[in-house]
């Protein structure tokens, strides 16, 4: 239960990091900054890896010259891989606490197309 919790955490992390390497693109003025989101990447990488081994294989580490688009696409990238494990969860809950347990997702027709109710014509 503790590992599913810092995995959560870390997820935020990356994904904070991907939104800094998107804006350290976007600004291309300042190389320390690519260069600091590709080492937290790194990082956190290293910490999933002892918490889930499957990633190893999976995802690489970034060298530190990686440019800041690279980063973000794996940050984003790594961030994804987790979240398809906790987003039930996270709808569950949801659902639990707006006491919508019973009702679907998407749009649903008001009203029936082609027909007319009885004494309208």
């Amino acid at each position: 239960m503790e590992n599913n919790r810092e995995v959560i955490k870390l997820t935020n992390v990356l994904r904070r990091i991907a939104r800094a390497a998107w804006y350290a693109a976007w600004h291309n003025d300042k190389p320390d900054a690519a260069r600091f989101c590709a080492l937290q990447y790194n990082r956190v990488l290293a910490r999933l890896e002892e918490l889930e081994p499957a990633v190893k294989p999976l995802f690489a580490p970034l060298p530190e010259s990686a440019s800041p688009q690279v980063t973000r696409m794996a940050a984003g990238e790594l961030a994804a891989y987790f979240d398809d494990e906790f987003e039930d969860e996270r709808h569950r809950r949801y659902e639990r606490r707006e006491g919508r347990e019973s009702r679907r997702h998407g749009c649903r027709p008001r009203v029936l197309v082609g027909v007319m109710p009885p004494g309208r014509c």
